[in-house]
This record gives structure tokens, C-alpha cells and sequence, in this order.
């Protein structure tokens, strides 16, 4: 069982949508702001890149100001989830980021709400780890029919990371409960934290090679 140690997190009924977004607009404008600066390199990839920033941005305004409307739980590819929030964090980390999964993996859920908790996951991660560390993403399926999002780091561990990083655990709890899901954290034994995402229901297909 996985235990959240971190007694210093906000409660989710206290977190106010409007801040949680806040929040969240952040790593993606980082993300643009970089890329817009950077010199060297494919233009026409910063400006994909860029353009895939301003999307989601979009996407996470609308999913507030329609209260979630349009944010109607389906069956989603995790993994893709999972890949934008790792590339939305690439532009902007200090750290070696690393996404783990051999197949397609589906769930049900809500997808908006599910890529914005591994957002602030990595996001916080990426903070923990600091420059130099790693952050490693994971997607997995398991046999009673449940679907994992494990986020770790190597960076202190629990209760020493930066005091802003508990609004982003307590709003990444508050998204997968909105789809019945569940967020746990425990201490990793090498350093570091685990952050698991679980989420019931699940149909795997292998990637194509």
C-alpha cells in the first residue's frame, strides 16, 4: 500500500479551480517561452512544439471555464497522456526525463483531467529532482484489470521540496478522483518519491514496431 506522507498538502476541497489552473498554465508557458527563445536547431520543430503548447493550453482554459463539460470520461490511451505531459516538461527541466511503456494502454477516464495529474506530478518531480537528477514515467497494465501512472524522481524525498509543489499534489488528487481514480505517494527507497496514479479498467495492445 501506497501511503501519502506528505502532511503538508492542501486539502482538495480547498483547491479553487481558477488557482488550480493558474498552476498548471505555468509549465506550458515556460515551455513556449523557451522554445520561442532558443536559438539553433529546426525552427519548424520549436514551431510544432510551440503550437502543441498553445493546444493544450487551450484545452486546459476550456476545460474550466465549461467546468469540465467537455471533459466526459471515455476510453483513453494513457500512454499518450502520459507523453504529453513528459513532452510539455522537456522544454523546461533541469533533469533527465524518461517515459516507460511497451504498449497502448486504455483506460477509462477523463482525458484532460487525467493528463493535467501527470502534468503536476512530472512538473513536481522535475523540481524534486533538481539539475542533473532523473525523472522516470511509467505506464503499465496489471492482470485485475487496473491501469498505473508511476511518476518517480531521485531528488530529497518527501517533505523536502519546495512548499508550492503541495498545491500541485493536492490538485493532481482532486483530477483523478474526478474519474474515479486514485493517487498515492511513498518515499523511494533509493531517494526520491513514487507518485502512482491508479486507475480502474483497462485494454492493452502491443506499439507497433
Amino acid at each position: 500500500m501506497l501511503v501519502d506522507t506528505n502532511s503538508s498538502a492542501v486539502p482538495t476541497r480547498d483547491v479553487d479551480p481558477i488557482r488550480g489552473l493558474c498552476h498548471d498554465m505555468r509549465q506550458p508557458l515556460a515551455a513556449i517561452l523557451i522554445l520561442a527563445e532558443t536559438a539553433g536547431g529546426d525552427p519548424q520543430r520549436r514551431l510544432d512544439l510551440i503550437a502543441d503548447q498553445a493546444q493544450w493550453l487551450a484545452r486546459l482554459v476550456d476545460d474550466v471555464l465549461v467546468d469540465a463539460a467537455s471533459d466526459d470520461a471515455d476510453l483513453v490511451d494513457v500512454t499518450a497522456c502520459a507523453a504529453v505531459a513528459v513532452d510539455g516538461a522537456r522544454p523546461s527541466a533541469a533533469c533527465r526525463l524518461i517515459l516507460r511503456s511497451t504498449a497502448v494502454v486504455e483506460a477509462t477516464a477523463r482525458p484532460v483531467a487525467l493528463t493535467r495529474a501527470i502534468s503536476c506530478l512530472v512538473d513536481n518531480a522535475v523540481r524534486a529532482a533538481g539539475t542533473g537528477g532523473t525523472v522516470w514515467v511509467s505506464v503499465g497494465a496489471h492482470p485485475d484489470g487496473g491501469v498505473t501512472v508511476t511518476v518517480r524522481d531521485d531528488g530529497p524525498g518527501l517533505g523536502h521540496v519546495a512548499a508550492r509543489s503541495s498545491l500541485g499534489l493536492s490538485i493532481s488528487r482532486a483530477l483523478v478522483a474526478s474519474f474515479g481514480g486514485s493517487l498515492e505517494l511513498r518515499p523511494r527507497a533509493a531517494g526520491g518519491v513514487v507518485a502512482t496514479i491508479a486507475v480502474p479498467g483497462v485494454r492493452t495492445r502491443a506499439v507497433a514496431s
